[in-house]
């Protein structure tokens, strides 16, 4: 009998899910955003089973997202990859930079174009964390948003860890490689003894 998956593995998993849907069709994802505009109370935004967060811009955020999604074309799809989600995991209890990221990028393997990285704390909903980063609340040049519909990443990593909120982080690239073993030299043959 197949064991069930810990809370913090169905949720990353549910959040690239969440990801892809939104990239396939961002227009359509907008419009599914509608019900939640009832999840904010003034400045006050809390969905179901979610804990309460302060916003600045309350519901008016979530509207300029849904207005600005129905002019994004389709993307591609973003293929999971085992070593972003290696990352990630290292990333979770770290103050997040350029400088980690590339470091902890290089350490797992080969990446190629961009690489770049969104993260949550609190929220234990693969939609609302979907919601938090595309309205992105108190961030003037959106770059959760950028981050999620960038059509240079094709490949994703994400990982959840519950300590003791629930905290994800989703890595995103143009392309990465595992490392490869180098092989290992053949040995030399033995010489064949000269005549004497």
């Amino acid at each position: 009998m197949a064991q069930t998956p810990p809370p913090e593995v169905k949720l990353a998993k549910g959040i690239l899910t969440e990801v892809n849907q939104l990239r396939q069709n961002p227009p359509r994802y907008g419009e599914q955003l509608t019900p939640w505009r009832a999840y904010y109370q003034g400045k006050r935004w809390q969905p179901p089973g979610q804990p309460s967060q302060r916003t600045r811009a309350g519901v008016k955020g979530l509207i300029e997202a849904q207005t600005w999604l129905k002019q994004v074309q389709p993307l591609g799809v973003l293929r999971s990859v085992t070593g972003l989600e290696r990352v990630a995991v290292r990333l979770i209890p770290q103050a997040i930079n350029a400088t980690e990221l590339t470091t902890q990028l290089n350490a797992q393997g080969r990446w190629e174009g961009q690489a770049s990285f969104c993260r949550t704390q609190g929220l234990t909903n693969a939609r609302a964390i979907l919601v938090s980063w595309l309205v992105d609340d108190g961030q003037k040049h959106r770059p959760n948003r950028t981050n999620l519909l960038n059509p240079l990443f094709r490949v994703a990593g994400v990982a959840c860890v519950p300590r003791p909120q629930m905290q994800c982080v989703l890595i995103l690239a143009g392309g990465y490689h595992a490392p490869t073993a180098t092989p290992k030299p053949n040995p030399p043959r033995p010489s064949s003894p000269k005549p004497p």
